[in-house]
This record gives structure tokens, C-alpha cells and sequence, in this order.
């Protein structure tokens, strides 16, 4: 899916009570193709590097051109 400069994935960060990270973001339905799946919101981990690529790679597979996180 080609991405346009107007599709950036808000997201953030944040660190729960257990020592795991979780990132979350809208959990729009994909714009360009509404029916073709929704994204989660939300996605957890025990690492903070593969939760912000997976977040990444997710956004980039649906067409946004990048994550803005949220400090």
C-alpha cells in the first residue's frame, strides 16, 4: 500500500506497573481500504525497542509513512 505524507500514527508509550511497555495508538480502520482489517490499539511487550518496531512496521504495512510518539 503506497503511504502519503499526510498518514503519521500518533502513538505513545508508556510503562506498566509489571515492568512490561505498552504502545497506544488510535485503532482506526485503514482509510485507504475500510473494509480490509482494523489495527489494534494498543500493543504490549517486555521490551521497549521490539514494541516500538512492531508499532512501526505495523503503521508502515497500512500505509502510514511514519509514528510520531507522544513524549
Amino acid at each position: 500500500m503506497p503511504a502519503t505524507s499526510d498518514r503519521i500514527l500518533r502513538a505513545r508509550m508508556l510503562r506498566t506497573s509489571d515492568g512490561m511497555f505498552k504502545a497506544e495508538y488510535t485503532g482506526d480502520l485503514n482509510p485507504t481500504n475500510p473494509d480490509a482489517r482494523a489495527m489494534p490499539d494498543m500493543h504490549l511487550g517486555t521490551e521497549e525497542p521490539e514494541v516500538k518496531f512492531w508499532v512501526e512496521q505495523m503503521a508502515k504495512d497500512m500505509g502510514y509513512v511514519r509514528v510520531e510518539w507522544e513524549s
